[in-house]
């Protein structure tokens, strides 16, 4: 079993979905944004690529967040996703990045159609990959009482779709979705403040925008050292983001080798610093459970 009390546990996880999706009126499925109505995957495979490279570089193991859609996709595009995702864990990300409580669509999805959607998405996965799904996490990290009814219904480990401001009383722990009447497990995503007492997010978007520089995803780690030993710390990329901005916009050249620096960087420094380990979301799960159980 993986020690993780004697750590402040890091996970990388990657949203892998069409690039600059955004949600549409009166549709439940994304789109990309100034693509003409049409899905784009091109800054998808080609950001997929090269951080799947630095994480072997670097040999770290991370979850991978697949849209279903997607990971067709990159298939037909000659993407050898499960040869490429064999060390990673393998999570799912939704059919087709369904606006399911409907804040843009205008259409909440009903309870059965929500079930029928992600029980689509699982079956194409584990299909794809040869391998059980057990964590999801929700567009746009979106979810109500009837979502986590269906993945709890459906036999999903854990969720990872919450925010919670980081401190002390949580700790970054996972903990049961008591809010929605259920025991599913989430592995909530970490919001803190920086030096300046501002907000910030662990997704690492910021920085592809020219929002925050590396370092300050640094500074958040030790601190999260501070009050969160034995809890997950979860840092989110999407792929794509390493080539164009949420409208869709290409980066240029210089800013794309910039943004790929950026990564390498923190992904360097946090396999240099005392006191914490990079693992899968779902090695963390099991052995946070299997540590529970024995107390």
């Amino acid at each position: 079993m993986t020690q993780i009390n004697e750590y402040l546990n890091i996970a990388i996880s990657l949203d892998i979905d069409p690039d600059a999706n955004t949600a549409v009126e009166g549709r439940h499925d994304a789109l990309s944004a100034s693509f003409n109505g049409k899905v784009c995957i091109k800054a998808c495979k080609k950001g997929l690529q090269k951080i799947l490279e630095l994480l072997d570089v670097y040999d770290i193991e991370s979850t991978l967040f697949y849209e279903a859609r997607t990971a067709q996709m990159l298939l037909t595009d000659r993407m050898d996703l499960p040869e490429l995702s064999e060390r990673h864990e393998v999570s799912c990300h939704s059919l087709k990045h369904e606006d399911f409580l409907g804040r843009v669509s205008g259409m909440p999805m009903e309870e059965n159609h929500i079930e029928e959607t992600i029980i689509e998405a699982r079956e194409i996965l584990e299909k794809m990959f040869d391998r059980n799904i057990r964590g999801f996490r929700a567009p746009y990290t979106r979810i109500n009482h009837t979502m986590v009814k269906v993945l709890e219904r459906l036999g999903f480990q854990y969720d990872s779709s919450e925010t919670r401001t980081m401190d002390a009383e949580w700790g970054c722990k996972p903990f049961p979705l008591e809010v929605f009447d259920s025991n599913l497990l989430e592995a909530a995503l970490p919001i803190l403040h920086d030096e300046k007492g501002k907000k910030m997010s662990a997704y690492l978007w910021a920085i592809f925008e020219g929002k925050r520089v590396h370092g300050e995803h640094i500074n958040a780690v030790l601190q999260a050292k501070e009050v969160a030993k034995g809890g997950l710390f979860i840092f989110s990329i999407h792929p794509w983001h390493l080539y164009v901005d949420c409208q869709g916009n290409p980066f240029s050249r210089e800013q794309v080798k910039k943004n790929l620096a950026n990564l390498e960087y923190i992904l360097s420094q946090l396999k240099q610093l005392h006191g914490i380990q990079i693992l899968r979301q779902d090695k963390y799960m099991e052995s946070w459970s299997e540590e529970k159980g024995s107390n």
